[in-house]
């Protein structure tokens, strides 16, 4: 009898064990399941909040250095690699409505708390002239994205420039950039090509002055005016344009913030004939002058004219196989300013090779060809060391 109790006894304990150890895993398992279904509700809803372009002015034009992806949850632990990212779109050209199909592959991602980071390789456009764009992952199409996602492009030392509107007898804007001392300081006047109206992205002939290094050493005001195509051909308009771009140094001049000995001007192109045109008409205006590869076959007064600039002392720059401007242009520009007693011109002139090493080819198609001289003056300090040498 002792010993049927004690196995009766022994039975109870092990079955209310095993309804313990029941309800315990029903209730872990259960756990488990909403733990589950809580991280794919999760992902479900991790949806793209923005996308932010980190852009660069390089000296080939605005470049996207990063594209960073904001999530609404974290992203840690996700397999993304570079590899499996591509990016396909359409781009703008210079003077024409067309577009061309461009694409690109990435060199990074990295991921970091709730961001995605692509960094592109060898991107193929100045992007501000890219009106279209679609990033596809092969592996994870919720990391997609596309232009319309886009929340934010920043580019340093553009964004530094505010932009101005200016009314009277012409009316343009015109970016300008001011230096951390704004009192009684040089500035540079710079003219942007015909078409290139986004002048602080299309290449560096404004913005390389206002980078740090250059204002630790040649602090200084930036004027860019931004001139449309209608105004910049004909010469009554563009003569308008200049006249207001020197009172706008004028009154810069009277409200004490710029140097009146210190005055300098520059352009490439259109930009370089402007500059021959407003040293023309104001030539006691301008400390020095910088002409790249002027466009005076489209205005043969602006070459006639210019023994009137004989005081101002200039610096020409021209490839020799520019195939828009004729190197003919800086060529006897130079004969005719010397020829007249000029008191100072230089005369720099680029081979092939020297234009292929600045980043240059030879297709008059390409968006950097023998044209843009700039790209090699641009990157040579001399040019500026020397405008700055001279004073009033």
């Amino acid at each position: 009898m002792g010993l049927r109790r004690y196995s009766l006894i022994n039975n109870k304990r092990k079955l209310k064990t095993a309804v313990i150890l029941a309800a315990l895993t029903a209730f872990l398992s259960g756990c488990g399941a909403d733990s589950a279904q809580t991280t794919t509700e999760a992902n479900m809803n991790n949806s793209l909040t923005g996308v932010k372009v980190n852009a660069s002015v390089r000296k080939t034009g605005q470049y996207p250095e990063n594209f960073v992806l904001t999530f609404s949850n974290d992203i840690e632990g996700k397999e993304l690699s570079a590899s499996q990212f591509s990016m396909k779109g359409k781009a703008g050209m210079w003077g024409s409505n067309d577009t061309r199909d461009f694409s690109c592959d990435f060199e990074s991602a990295e991921i970091k708390g709730n961001t995605l980071t692509l960094t592109p390789h060898e991107f193929p456009e100045k992007f501000f002239y890219v009106k279209n764009y679609e990033v596809t992952c092969s592996d994870n199409p919720e990391f997609g994205f596309t232009e319309k996602d886009v929340t934010d492009v920043a580019t340093p030392i553009a964004d530094d420039f505010e932009t101005v509107s200016y009314k009277g007898d012409a009316s343009f804007d015109y970016r300008l950039y001011r230096p951390s001392e704004e009192s009684k300081m040089p500035i540079v006047i710079v003219f942007h090509g015909f078409g290139d109206t986004s002048n602080l992205l299309t290449y560096r002939t404004a913005v390389e002055w206002a980078e740090p290094e250059n204002q630790a050493v040649r602090p200084c005001y930036v004027l860019a005016p931004v001139i449309g195509d209608s105004s910049y051909f004909q010469v009554s308009s563009r003569g308008k344009v200049l006249d207001s771009v020197k009172d706008i140094v004028d009154t810069m001049i009277s409200e004490g913030k710029v140097d009146s000995s210190r005055v300098y001007v520059m352009g490439n192109s259109f930009g370089g004939l402007s500059t021959l045109e407003i040293c023309e008409k104001y030539p006691d205006f301008f400390a020095a002058a910088m002409a790249l590869c002027p466009a005076t076959t489209y205005a043969q007064t602006a070459a006639a004219n210019l023994p009137k600039m004989a005081e101002v002392p200039i610096w020409f720059a021209h490839a020799e196989h520019d195939n828009t401007i004729p190197v003919t242009a800086s060529r006897e520009a130079v004969d005719l300013l010397n020829s007249s007693g000029a008191k100072e011109v230089k005369y720099t002139e680029y081979t092939d090779d020297q234009m292929n090493a600045a980043g240059a080819d030879g297709s008059p198609d390409s968006t950097y060809s023998y044209h843009h001289v700039e790209l090699a003056v641009m990157e040579d300090e001399a040019y500026m060391e020397w405008l700055f040498s001279h004073s009033k």
